[in-house]
């Protein structure tokens, strides 16, 4: 199991339970420069672990997943430079304990000096619904845990 450095979360149990729009994880990572190869010749993933259900009051609501680098640390859900996109994620595939990787591109649009991730909530809000992200070179073999639990 992967051990994951609190440098490499952008949320832990950030809570989703929002109308439609766009909201910054709350940490964003300073690769210090701008063009710098993530993960040095390693696969590198962004992962989510979803670690309270999300509801809403019908089946519409989705949420996208975007890791975006920018030349600032706010990164811009517009001016950003968009790494990886989800896609619109189904209420249905967002269960307690449900589990996501994506591999981050080691080729195309080059990585600017901020790494963050925009989650954008579409057709309708959430009521309820909490997730972790981080980054991670082991995609498939980790446990998010409760802090101070063994």
């Amino acid at each position: 199991m992967a051990i994951i450095d609190s440098r490499l979360a952008f949320a832990d149990s950030l809570d989703c339970d929002a109308e439609t729009g766009t909201v910054l994880a709350p940490n964003q990572i300073d690769l210090g420069a701008a063009g710098l190869n993530i993960g040095n010749g390693t696969p590198v993933y962004l992962c989510m672990a979803v670690t309270e259900a999300f509801t809403d009051g019908g089946d519409a609501a989705t949420l996208t997943v975007r890791l975006c680098s920018d030349d600032s640390a706010s990164v811009h859900a517009t001016t950003s430079t968009i790494h990886i996109d989800s896609g619109a994620l189904l209420k249905a595939a967002l269960t307690l304990g449900a589990k996501f990787a994506w591999p981050l591109p080691v080729s195309g649009s080059a990585y600017e000096q901020y790494l963050g991730v925009n989650l954008i909530t579409g057709t309708a809000g959430f009521d309820a619904g909490m997730v972790d992200l981080f980054l991670s070179t082991d995609p498939g073999i980790w446990a998010a845990y409760n802090d101070a639990t063994n």
